[in-house]
């Protein structure tokens, strides 16, 4: 940690290098979730099997293994080469990602607008193209669209 650098902004500054080392060796991800514990959403198909712990990316074999296969320091220039952070990415088991589409369109559910945020009243979905609002779970993706196609909307699961 830098002097006089609060908790966050490190973690914001450890996360621009985790983005920072994926893209620039050609592989598309995305952080969501918890700023400290983000998960690391490829080509919005799958959450690899990696995590964070201070400034090191560790990968593991599958999702939620502690087998680690790699660990890599995110420094401001990482000491690894394009062809090493594929061949580790291709190596480990990843889980796949849900995301709810708009059919016949390309429009994706990013999230949920409300009439009164102060206490939700009015929910309405919102489609975008980019930055789909992603699920982990089939099974919660499936009752999220359950609910969206008993308020009309015409959507399926990818």
């Amino acid at each position: 940690m830098r002097k006089n650098e609060s908790l966050e902004e490190m973690v914001t500054r450890r996360n621009k290098r985790l983005k920072s080392l994926f893209l620039r060796n050609g592989i598309n991800v995305r952080l969501v979730g918890d700023d400290q514990k983000p998960a690391v959403i490829m080509d919005e198909s799958v959450v690899l099997s990696c995590y964070v712990k201070n400034f090191d990316l560790h990968f593991t074999k599958e999702p939620f293994s502690d087998d680690i296969v790699k660990t890599v320091k995110l420094k401001h220039d990482p000491e690894i080469t394009r062809f090493e952070l594929q061949e580790v990415v291709e190596s480990c088991k990843h889980r796949p990602v849900y995301r709810i589409l708009l059919k016949d369109t390309d429009l994706y559910l990013v999230g949920y607008n409300y009439l009164n945020s102060e206490d939700s009243v009015g929910r309405y979905p919102v489609f975008a193209k980019f930055k789909p609002k992603v699920y982990f779970d089939r099974i919660y993706a499936e009752k999220v669209a359950e609910s969206l196609t008993e308020e009309g909307y015409v959507i399926e699961i990818i």
